[in-house]
């Protein structure tokens, strides 16, 4: 199986989706201290964001480049919502809702803020993609 779905570099073939500092992403993943999917690693070693497609109506965020990234997002979710460290926001809040990533399982989820967290925190959130691969493939439509 290949690393990417089939037809991501052709939706991300703009010269403004590839990543320059590759070592930036290492770098905050090390901060942030999660060890991700091979998958999840060389998405945003080779892509940058923000990223938006119409498949799955809200924004991914990248995970080190712009005000709002994946950093932020995973930072204000700990301290405000007590997520633990596997846990990654992948998204602004849209809805009341943000997407997350568990970085054990490789699940993603979306979680809402009206008992949503809550169920995520203790383990009772049906996964709404098993792998990131599988959300990249829906996300890209590809």
């Amino acid at each position: 199986m290949n690393i990417f779905p089939d037809g991501l570099n052709q939706v991300l073939e703009e010269k403004i989706y590839i990543r320059e500092d590759k070592t930036s992403v290492m770098d905050t993943l090390a901060r942030l201290e999660v060890k991700v999917s091979d998958t999840f690693e060389e998405f945003y070693k080779w892509y940058a964001g923000p990223f938006w497609e119409e498949s799955v109506p809200c924004e991914l965020l990248d995970l080190v480049d712009e005000e709002n990234n994946i950093e932020v997002y995973t930072l204000i979710c700990r301290k405000e919502s007590g997520f633990p460290k596997q846990y990654l926001v992948l998204s602004e809040t849209a809805a009341n809702a943000v997407l997350v990533l568990d970085t054990l399982t490789d699940n993603i989820y979306i979680v809402n803020f009206e008992g949503g967290d809550e169920l995520l925190l203790k383990g009772e959130l049906e996964a709404t993609w098993p792998t990131f691969y599988d959300f990249l493939k829906a996300y890209f439509n590809c």
